[in-house]
């Protein structure tokens, strides 16, 4: 199986930052842009979990994405904690599952490489 370059990933860890871009109080017509940022996020989320296995492990990479992760998890479950959209609460929700399994998984990675190379 090939393995991603770590441009590749880094390229989609940059992709999955827009939400850390948009402001908490956007007028009610730029929620489609909140939405599409959130959908797109999703995306990248679910198929950052699908080529984790594929990408060339760097262990202080995984590490920061880790870090990355839990700050951006935070930032999200705050900002939306009183989302009156059902459409947006859905796709968020969605999103912080994703954002917990890939969490979950970068995590097993983590420790399966330091449980390998203990001297």
């Amino acid at each position: 199986m090939s393995r991603l370059p770590l441009q590749q990933f880094e390229l989609y860890h940059q992709l999955m930052m827009p939400l850390l871009q948009i402001e908490a109080d956007l007028e009610p017509a730029d929620n489609n842009i909140i939405k599409s940022h959130a959908r797109t996020a999703l995306v990248f989320t679910q198929g950052m979990r699908e080529i984790l296995d594929d990408l060339t492990f760097d262990y202080d990479v995984f590490e920061k994405l880790l870090f990355d992760l839990d700050d951006n998890y935070e930032i999200v479950k705050t900002e939306y904690a009183t989302v009156n959209d059902l459409e947006l609460k859905s796709i968020v929700d969605q999103l912080m599952t994703q954002m917990v399994k890939l969490q979950m998984e970068i995590s097993d990675k983590l420790v399966d490489f330091k449980h390998a190379n203990r001297a």
